[in-house]
């Protein structure tokens, strides 16, 4: 049993910030109507949730199926068991995809970007929020889930938008000096 199928059923709980990083992402990027998204890691749908019906369809990945049984109890959202690394869904399906607090958890980050670029459509963004390991409270995060054996690769907001770009994405930061940072890639 992982880490997260252990705190699957308070997890909402325990992530207080939820509701402010659902508004953050839609200041940083449109999200439209007619858009496709996927929420990468997206766990029991605390953040997918704040999309429904601004959205087409937001399916939420998980590789936890106990994380994903708490997220089946939303209604609105599809949840489906997967990884970063081999996502359960069609080339070139998603207009966007979104990973708050996720990247850092995969364990072939490099395998991962190449199938989001599979995933995305042509123009499709990608938008992950990460703890800023220079941080105060991400480095505190980052030494919590060493503690907890997590596997966690961490990167400072530069190193991933060095990640992406050289997968040939156009890359944008917001909040770059904040405990937690945005960056938007742009596949082409």
């Amino acid at each position: 049993m992982t880490f997260f199928d252990l705190v699957a059923p308070i997890y909402e709980k325990l992530r207080s910030r939820t509701y402010k990083t659902a508004a953050r992402l839609q200041e940083i990027v449109e999200f439209k109507p007619t858009d496709i998204v996927v929420d990468v890691g997206g766990g029991t749908g605390a953040i997918a949730k704040h999309f429904v019906g601004k959205v087409h369809s937001i399916t939420v990945v998980d590789p936890s199926e106990k994380m994903l049984a708490e997220c089946r109890k939303h209604p609105d959202l599809v949840c489906a068991l997967g990884s970063g690394e081999a996502l359960p869904a069609p080339s070139e399906s998603a207009d966007k995809i979104i990973l708050v607090d996720a990247f850092h958890h995969i364990r072939e980050q490099g395998k991962a970007i190449m199938e989001i670029k599979r995933v995305l459509k042509k123009g499709g963004l990608i938008v992950a929020v990460e703890y800023n390991p220079a941080t105060f409270d991400g480095r505190a995060v980052k030494v919590l889930e060493k503690i907890l054996r997590l596997g966690s690769h961490f990167h400072r907001p530069q190193s991933l938008v060095k990640l992406f770009s050289s997968q040939g994405f156009e890359v944008k930061l917001f909040d770059e000096n904040k405990k937690d940072y945005y960056l938007v890639a742009q596949k082409h």
